[in-house]
């Protein structure tokens, strides 16, 4: 089963998890696409999680692209190898983004889950240093956009990069997003370039990261809530 999901070959598993599949395969490379005739036939509190998984993984991952975290441990899964030289899906005109409010960023069936990811949220997107608050802006706004988020975009104003330093985190935001796979070291480096210390670089990280992950958990239960 995971070489068949790692391969991206839907059709060699059973037709739940084969539905469950291309649900996540929708929700992280086109989260602007997902909708209840995907297949994922389940009930209120399952999709909820389901969505909460794709959401999270879109997180770590791009953490770990990133950041170049390496597994340090046997694994029983195959290894699994990006093809970095593929290109993302184009993106949406803003006019056809969808409208979705703001409520779906949460898990009620799950209140601890939901007051775990609001302090995350709030420590992420809200703190001073070692980012400040504007910059940390222009990072979400690029995820934001990237994932095509309009109520995020709205929440956030106007994001526009300030200076020089703020348009190299604009730039490393847009390839997280939209290209996780073909990060590398020298993007780290052009951040220490501009000036940016290695907490600030983290933080950059996770700003990003989380904002791809709220804007799917978004989209995710949005779209398919009936």
């Amino acid at each position: 089963m995971s070489e068949a999901v790692l391969s991206a070959r839907d059709e060699l598993l059973p037709a739940r998890d084969g539905a469950l599949a291309r649900f996540a395969q929708t929700l992280t490379a086109r989260p602007w696409a997902v909708t209840a005739e995907l297949g994922v036939e389940l009930a209120a509190e399952e999709l909820e999680s389901a969505v909460g998984v794709v959401a999270m993984f879109n997180y770590l991952t791009r953490v770990a692209d990133a950041s170049g975290i390496e597994f340090d441990y046997v694994s029983p899964l195959p290894v699994f190898r990006p093809e970095r030289a593929r290109r993302p899906v184009p993106r949406p005109e803003p006019a056809t983004w969808p409208v979705l409010p703001a409520e779906f960023r949460t898990f009620p069936s799950f209140p601890a889950m939901t007051e775990a990811w609001r302090q995350w949220r709030e420590y992420v997107f809200d703190s001073d240093r070692p980012l400040n608050r504007h910059e940390r802006r222009v990072l979400a706004g690029v995820a934001a956009r990237e994932s095509a988020d309009r109520w995020r975009v709205e929440e956030l104003g106007d994001c526009t990069p300030g200076n020089d330093r703020e348009s190299v985190l604009a730039a490393f935001a847009a390839k997280l997003s939209r290209e996780p796979w073909r990060m590398a070291p020298a993007d780290l480096q052009t951040l220490r370039d501009a000036g940016y210390a290695e907490p600030a670089l983290l933080h950059a990280i996770s700003v990003v990261a989380l904002q791809n992950a709220e804007s799917r958990l978004a989209m995710g239960r949005g779209l398919t809530i009936k």
